[in-house]
């Protein structure tokens, strides 16, 4: 005799999705958190697992929203149980227990203390830019600007001030495919194996020579050269190295402009407690007599 097929159970299917989904959830976000700065992701073709950092994000995003809905689903299913226990607890004249009261001030704590970006949850926020950063060891393996793998070759080299025809030159002698000046890239790493910053180290040398400058950059020069570039994430002391200035003279011209600041402070957070950007106090360093805007307001 054989014994009947169960039917499937929905409720059950729902509650084994909200932990799935919690699992999934739980990896993805920690990988996230460690992951490096999209623009060197995207520069190295970051991957963990075979998954690019796009697809990690993809992942998390999808199951976040399982979550939301096999959760919703499962207060639906169990709905009932769940009143009659409201019930029992209000007719049971029970108060809202220290616990509840506890855990929602923690709860608002964290909210707060996340807006304003203060410890202790600043120090998480630290921790993630931290470790981001630590996936760059030599500064030569940074983009020269954010998504650079997105211009074409003759792009790169009009910004960059490269020597187009011997960057092309240089390309072919190391056996890659180009098919031409508008090719970008990502289109020539990907058609010959290998990543945007290996194309970009055969050419980076290729320079063509400034005239002599007569002066200090303008404004606009240092917008050009540094937006873009992840100065943000560094310290002042590593953006003072970047950019050929000592630390002391950095901070010196910040002061002059009523900015304190630390030699191990970062960049943006700097520029945001200024009320300004991180470009903006790089020009305040670079460009003589330069003064940050205003904050908003002011």
């Amino acid at each position: 005799m054989t014994t009947p097929r169960r039917r499937l159970s929905l409720r059950s299917v729902i509650a084994f999705l909200v932990t799935w989904s919690f699992l999934v959830l739980t990896v993805t976000g920690l990988v996230l958190y460690v992951l490096p700065h999209g623009r060197v992701a995207y520069w190295t073709h970051w991957s963990l697992l075979g998954l690019d950092k796009d697809q990690w994000a993809g992942v998390h995003m999808m199951f976040g929203g399982l979550f939301i809905v096999a959760g919703a689903l499962h207060l639906y299913f169990n709905w009932k149980p769940f009143t009659r226990y409201l019930a029992e607890r209000i007719g049971a004249h029970v108060r809202p227990s220290r616990e509840l009261f506890a855990s929602l001030g923690l709860a608002l704590a964290i909210l707060v203390l996340a807006i304003r970006d203060l410890p202790p949850v600043s120090w998480v926020f630290d921790l993630n830019a931290t470790l981001k950063a630590a996936w760059v060891t030599n500064p030569t393996l940074e983009p020269p600007y954010g998504h650079a793998e997105e211009s074409t070759l003759a792009g790169l080299a009009r910004r960059l001030r490269l020597d187009l025809p011997k960057a092309e030159a240089a390309l072919d002698a190391a056996g890659l495919a180009v098919r031409g000046p508008q090719d970008t890239l990502e289109q020539i790493a990907r058609r010959n194996a290998t990543t945007p910053m290996a194309v970009y180290a055969l050419i980076r040398d290729l320079e063509i020579p400034e005239p002599p400058r007569t002066g200090p950059p303008t404004p606009e020069e240092v917008e050009a050269r540094w937006a873009g570039t992840g100065l943000g994430q560094l310290t002042l002391a590593e953006v003072a190295a970047r950019v050929g200035l000592g630390t002391d003279e950095a901070l010196a011209r910040l002061a002059a402009d009523g900015i304190a600041a630390r030699p191990g402070e970062r960049l943006r957070p700097l520029a945001e407690r200024a009320g300004v950007t991180p470009i903006d106090l790089l020009k305040a360093m670079l460009v003589p007599g330069f003064e940050p805007p205003l904050p908003a307001g002011d």
